[in-house]
């Protein structure tokens, strides 16, 4: 059992210290681009993956789609990668989007948004996970 609950609390660590590092990312990013700018959707790449594939199992397959994004600041043209989606209909080439710009860098964008409710999530996940270690601890 002490095994088991070892284990937990190296997976809750991984979960946490990831999820702290998107969070501290996040945070800094918005923090340093707070131009708004309009951008346009130039290309939308289509990314499949499967994961779990073995012998006769097909596995589950995902796809993203990854726009790249063309914006002007100061008459420089940037083309940057932007916020990934997963469903077909996200973006469109031609589409405009807001984007955030760092306004002393303006090749820095931020394509992670203000929200971090997903690393929320992640994070409850680790710290739920670190209890149920402690917890099969207490009942060994």
């Amino acid at each position: 059992m002490m095994t088991w609950a070892i284990v937990l609390w190296v997976v809750a660590l991984a979960f946490i210290l990831v999820t702290l590092k998107n969070i501290i990312v996040r945070a800094v990013k918005t923090r340093r681009c707070t131009a708004a700018v309009t951008a346009t959707i130039v290309d939308v790449k289509e990314k499949t993956r499967t994961q779990g594939r073995s012998g006769d199992h097909a596995g589950i397959t995902t796809t993203e789609y990854l726009p790249t994004v063309s914006y002007m600041v100061n008459g420089v043209e940037y083309s940057k990668p932007f916020a990934k989606a997963y469903h077909a209909d996200t973006y469109a080439i031609g589409q405009t989007v807001e984007i955030m710009v760092n306004p002393n860098k303006p090749s820095e964008i931020n394509k992670l948004g203000k929200s971090n409710k997903a690393d929320l999530v992640m994070l409850t996940i680790g710290v739920l996970i670190g209890v149920a270690g402690a917890v099969l601890l207490m009942v060994a």
